[in-house]
């Protein structure tokens, strides 16, 4: 922009410089004097230029309202520092500007926001190039937007600008003033203009979630010359008496989800309307009611029992179900089936707590009642006592004899085998396996019970054994089934100890000295028939929770249990994170068995499945174990345990951990705790687990399990 016929001002620190303020100062006097006219130039003729000094140009009068003020500047160079703006008195210092754009040293334009420089843009600059700028200030919000032009092009600075901060109280602005650090820069072509700024939004109102029977509250942000007027409207449809910045509605209902909200601002010089305002209503969160109880029960041992309930209150509902007082895992349903009951089940009192995010309410407690079974015909029952069948024939050399035994607690004592007269004492069985007090299916080998994996029994589910048995050699193998899948004891068990010299067994015996076992289905045969058979001690395998860049490791047992020779061809395993070694290429002898090591290592969070395939020649080749894990991200959690003081004799405990309620258990640490307390620290979010305590003497003896207390990692 040119700026030729102009007369400069440099203001220096000189007599000359006084002469020519008192001269300015003369000028400005005779135009107040003057009639003011709407649109004002000031010292059309007059460019001022700042060099390392202030530069002021009073305006004709002070301004108090709303008003636009307009001025070229130029900068002498590309990165200079000049600030130009207003001030209500002579500016000596930025912290006199109330309002200022600046040609900053970055080479781009900006303008004062508070306590900072902000701009919409990036807007460079160039030297030697003339800028207009306008600037429309309100005194009374203490606010202004910035404009600038080049050419014929106007960009905005800024909207809704506040006056600096150490100056926002101020009445009135008096004078245009600049200041450049760096370089040098004029300003020219002062004119005010001291019109009525039209009305605009600077800030929409946002749109209200409420729940019905709340009120919501919509504002607007407004700029503009006042008096401003306001008027809000719902749906297009303009509401009585909402003439205020904000607008507050009646106590809502869920006819008002949806309602859109407008604000139209008006004053002398135009009207804007904002866009519209959202309200979202939401039904209230109802609490729960119980409607239908849960109902006594009674039934028969073995049989399963089904309790439900209904309620009422907002979705979702949910459902915990408890045992004695003890959350039950999994029972989260309205409708809860036990496994099958046993004895001990009898009297237990059931109970379900319903709950959201409003409250929760606990039903009253149902009892079950268990009575005894009915024994089937042709079964033996035995609680406490006793019993026998004989065989169909006296059995000398070797034979098969199987049968079906059903515990009828989920812990118990109870012993079933073979015996030459009618069983009277433990002494009496020859072979033998046993439901014992962990919860667990072992055989007698000599002088001890063993068993080649862990097989874990329950209340109410009938077991069938098989036992292989050679008196001529006194031993026999020993399996059950799990299902459909042929688990392996014990293979080359040998006769207990009293029964080494045994020549001849002709009884199938039974005794339960805690609980009660019915068994059933006896028959033998002469010879164990020729199979190729071989079976995994697991059909599916969970890692559960595993940490991500971490990994989990669990074995898998393959049992020969035939009585052939099973050889393993290949190992296959599929799915993302999961891996597979050992057993391929590997021959196992009958009764052998061997090792698979499956691993689940997860790069990411998520659920992740795969499968396990064992290729051989057996005649149920290919065997198939599914796997499925969940890959998550590390939370440290603990379980502390803690157990009454250890009584005379006691010099330590050792703790044990099951991912299965009932076992098996496994060892934590390797040498026991001197205090009556264990932290376990290895924990993982959203795992159960299962604890066990045993006392140790002096001589290392070790007592029985402990009652088992279930953690449930959140």
């Amino acid at each position: 922009m040119p700026i030729a016929n102009k007369t400069f001002v440099t203001i220096k620190n000189s007599a000359t410089r006084k002469n020519l303020l008192a001269s300015l100062l003369i000028l400005f006097l005779l135009s107040v004097v003057s009639p003011a006219s709407f649109s004002t130039t000031v010292n059309s003729q007059v460019c001022f230029l700042s060099s390392g000094t202030w530069a002021n140009s009073r305006l004709t009068q002070a301004q108090s309202g709303s008003f636009r003020i307009a001025f070229d500047a130029t900068p002498s160079g590309p990165n200079i520092d000049a600030v130009h703006g207003l001030s209500s008195v002579r500016a000596f210092s930025f912290a006199t500007m109330f309002v200022a754009v600046r040609f900053n040293t970055r080479g781009h334009i900006d303008a004062r926001n508070g306590s900072a420089y902000t701009a919409e843009s990036a807007i460079h600059y160039h030297a030697r190039t003339t800028y207009r700028f306008i600037l429309d200030v309100n005194v009374a919000t203490h606010t202004y937007n910035a404009y600038v032009m080049n050419g014929s092009t106007q960009t905005t600075i800024g909207k809704g600008l506040a006056f600096r901060n150490q100056l926002a109280p101020t009445s009135s602005l008096d004078y245009v003033a600049a200041m450049t650090i760096k370089g040098t820069s004029t300003f020219c072509n002062i004119r005010l203009n001291s019109s009525s700024m039209a009305a605009s939004i600077i800030t929409q109102p946002l749109g209200q979630s409420v729940t019905a029977g709340q009120m919501a509250t919509f504002s607007v942000a407004t700029n503009g010359s006042a008096p401003l007027k306001y008027q809000w409207m719902k749906n297009g449809v303009a509401i009585s008496g909402a003439r205020s910045s904000k607008y507050s509605t009646p106590i809502t209902t869920s006819t008002d989800n949806g309602a859109q909200f407008r604000v139209s601002v008006s004053n002398a010089s135009g009207t804007a309307t904002s866009k519209p305002a959202l309200l979202t209503v939401t039904a209230p969160i109802i609490a729960p009611a119980i409607t239908l109880q849960p109902v006594a029960q009674s039934v028969s041992a073995g049989q399963a029992v089904s309790l439900s309930v209904a309620a009422t209150g907002t979705a979702p509902l949910t459902y915990q179900w408890s045992r004695n007082g003890s959350p039950i895992i999994g029972a989260t349903f309205s409708l809860y089936t036990t496994a099958r009951t046993a004895a001990s089940d009898n009297g237990s009192q059931f109970t379900v707590r319903v709950s959201n995010s409003a409250g929760k309410v606990v039903s009253i407690p149902a009892t079950l009642t268990v009575k005894p079974a009915a024994v089937p015909p042709g079964c033996l029952l035995s609680a406490g006592t006793w019993v026998s069948t004989p065989l169909a024939q006296v059995q000398t050399s070797s034979f098969r004899v199987q049968f079906d035994v059903t515990p009828g607690a989920a812990i118990e004592n109870g012993i079933s085998g073979m015996s030459a007269a009618p069983g009277a004492a433990y002494t009496d069985l020859a072979a033998a396996a046993r439901f014992n007090p962990s919860g667990m299916i072992d055989a007698r080998n000599g002088g001890t019970f063993s068993a080649a994996t862990a097989i874990p029994y329950i209340a109410g589910t009938a077991y069938h054994f098989i036992l292989d048995v050679n008196i001529g050699t006194h031993t026999y193998n020993a399996y059950v089934m799990l299902g459909s899948q042929l688990v392996t004891i014990g293979t080359n068990l040998a006769f207990r100890t009293e029964q080494v010299s045994v020549s001849s067994l002709a009884y199938l015996s039974g005794l339960t000295v805690t609980g009660s076992e019915t068994i059933c289905n006896a028959v033998t045969t002469t010879s164990a028939a020729a199979t190729l058979l071989l079976n995994s001690s697991v059909s599916r395998l969970n890692f559960r929770n595993v940490n991500v860049s971490s990994s989990n490791t669990q074995n898998i047992t393959m049992i020969n249990a035939g009585n052939s020779s099973v050889t393993i061809a290949q190992v296959m395993v599929a799915g993302a994170g999961f891996n597979t070694t050992g057993a391929s290429g590997v021959t196992i002898a009958p009764g052998e068995t061997t090792t698979l090591a499956s691993t689940f290592a997860p790069s990411a969070s998520g659920t992740a499945t795969g499968k396990i395939t064992v290729s051989s020649n057996a005649t149920n080749s290919p065997a198939s174990i599914s796997l499925s894990g969940t890959g998550v991200a590390a939370v440290p959690h603990t379980v502390a345990l803690s157990w009454a003081p250890a009584v005379t004799g006691v010099i330590g405990f050792k703790t044990y951990v099951s991912m299965v309620s009932g076992g098996p258990y496994v060892q934590m640490g390797y040498l026991p705790s001197t205090t009556p307390a264990y932290t376990d620290s290895s924990v993982q979010s959203g795992q159960s687990y299962f604890y066990v305590v045993t006392a140790v003497d002096a001589s290392n003896h070790e007592s029985l399990y402990s009652s088992e207390v279930a953690a449930i990692v959140p």
